[in-house]
């Protein structure tokens, strides 16, 4: 001890013994240090999600194999009732984009009976605008009494309960090389087989 410290009574510390007490200070600081670290690490990693989920509503499930019934009417220089099939299967390109095939079958009739018939297969492609609704359009070529024709068009489906839906779709029809020759509308119920 200093002359000055043993005057005044005043017990020195010596900073550089490495005693015990210092040793566990520095011990007890790391570990706390450790542990905010990490927790603050752990915080972090909750944050990791996106800020602005595009869209996180249940969608309807309008892919997979669907099949249905239409009816509707068509003009080609007279007014048609139109009664018909359609089967298809469509699949998710993402989460809002449904790409597929579908195939229809429809009879043509006016008030003397079945008139015409045409088969037709489709590509189509639509997405989603609202939870339940899919907006579509659709390109193909098929037969019209036997003759080939090419078909274009689009509409609208809305999913009424989990596998029901009902559609709205509109068609030009005409035969290769000339302009379209039918105009038809139909509404449809369709089954999704999920």
């Amino acid at each position: 001890m200093s002359e000055t410290a043993k005057a005044r009574k005043i017990p020195e510390i010596d900073l550089t013994t490495k005693g015990t007490p210092m040793n566990l200070a520095h011990s007890l600081l790391a570990g706390a240090a450790l542990a905010v670290s990490l927790a603050s690490a752990a915080q972090a990693a909750d944050l990791l999600q996106p800020a602005d989920p595009i869209y996180s509503s249940q969608l309807f499930k309008f892919d997979g194999l669907y099949l249905g019934a239409t009816a509707g009417a068509s003009v080609a220089n007279t007014l048609y009732g139109n009664l018909g099939v359609v089967v298809g299967a469509n699949f998710a390109v993402t989460d809002g984009i449904i790409a597929g095939v579908e195939f229809q079958g429809d009879s043509y009739w006016t008030g003397g009976g079945i008139t015409a018939y045409d088969a037709l297969a489709l590509g189509r492609v639509g997405g989603f605008v609202s939870d339940n609704t899919m907006a579509y359009g659709d390109v193909g070529a098929g037969f019209l009494n036997g003759a080939p024709v090419y078909a274009f068009g689009g509409g609208a489906e809305m999913g009424l309960t989990s596998n029901i839906g009902v559609r709205g779709d509109l068609q030009g029809i005409g035969f290769f090389g000339n302009a379209p020759t039918v105009a038809r509308a139909t509404v449809g119920l369709i089954w999704h087989m999920d």
